[in-house]
């Protein structure tokens, strides 16, 4: 049986044999990627390591400092912040944290921060890590606000009630968000005296919202995210291994 093919532009008989190059296929949607190196800019960086005054490093504008803070394929940001990390003055607590360069005074304006993350790892002791906060800047650059905590799986916030003490409010949101799993967060300073905090994890969505203590009404603040981790062990017999792993998807701050 005779058939005919088109091979470029010569005619082959069935008794020849010609191929051409399959198709290309058409190019799809590029690949998702995270926030990556390219946002680090309007953040100030904070390093489980000693720098020049003895306590906890920072690099301003941030960049991508490995090991403690990286990208992954999909340029997502990860961070890494060991149990026995350097720690800031005035926290017993080792981090690898970004601190957003934008303050903002509590309560003057909607401003809110939000991220996609996962939390890959948790230190041994307390398995604790705070996430997210809105943190005092300035005068009160030592005084932590709003804490967003990632703890055995739950997820919760905790706002202090005053400038300085231990007093404080507590705000569930999820339970029983795997380690490794991805969920979604915001937090919020409304502009009008209040504040709310949400999450979203598998289908499930939870959103609470919370009067601005009068104690921080027009003090100046900024948002701060990533590995915070919760372990005050001794750096001399913490294990290497032992910290807070948080990987970053999306983050943003709106205002």
């Amino acid at each position: 049986m005779l058939r005919s093919v088109l091979c470029g532009v010569v005619l082959c008989l069935g008794l020849v044999s010609c191929s051409s190059p399959p198709p290309t296929p058409p190019a799809g949607p590029p690949p998702a990627t995270g926030p990556g190196a390219a946002q680090l800019a309007d953040w100030k960086l904070t390093l489980p390591t000693v720098g020049k005054n003895g306590n906890a490093d920072t690099v301003n504008p941030a960049r991508i400092a490995p090991p403690w803070l990286t990208t992954d394929a999909g340029d997502n940001l990860v961070f890494w912040a060991p149990v026995g990390g350097a720690t800031t003055a005035h926290s017993e607590h080792a981090r690898t944290e970004l601190d957003n360069l934008q303050d903002f005074p509590a309560g003057a304006g909607p401003h809110g921060l939000t991220a996609s993350v996962s939390v890959g790892q948790v230190p041994s002791g307390g398995q604790s890590v705070i996430i997210g906060q809105i943190h005092g800047a300035d005068d009160l650059s030592a005084v932590p606000f709003v804490m967003l905590f990632y703890t055995a799986g739950a997820l919760q916030v905790v706002v202090k009630q005053q400038q300085s003490g231990e007093q404080h409010l507590d705000y569930p949101l999820l339970a029983d968000v795997p380690v490794g799993a991805r969920f979604d967060y915001g937090i919020r300073d409304n502009g009008d005296g209040s504040l709310t905090f949400t999450a979203s994890y598998n289908g499930q969505h939870a959103s609470t919202t919370a009067p601005l203590p009068a104690a921080f009404r027009a003090a100046t603040v900024r948002f701060q995210a990533g590995a915070y981790q919760q372990d005050s062990s001794d750096a001399a017999t913490a294990a290497p291994d032992d910290g807070a792993r948080v990987t970053f998807y999306a983050l943003q701050t709106a205002a």
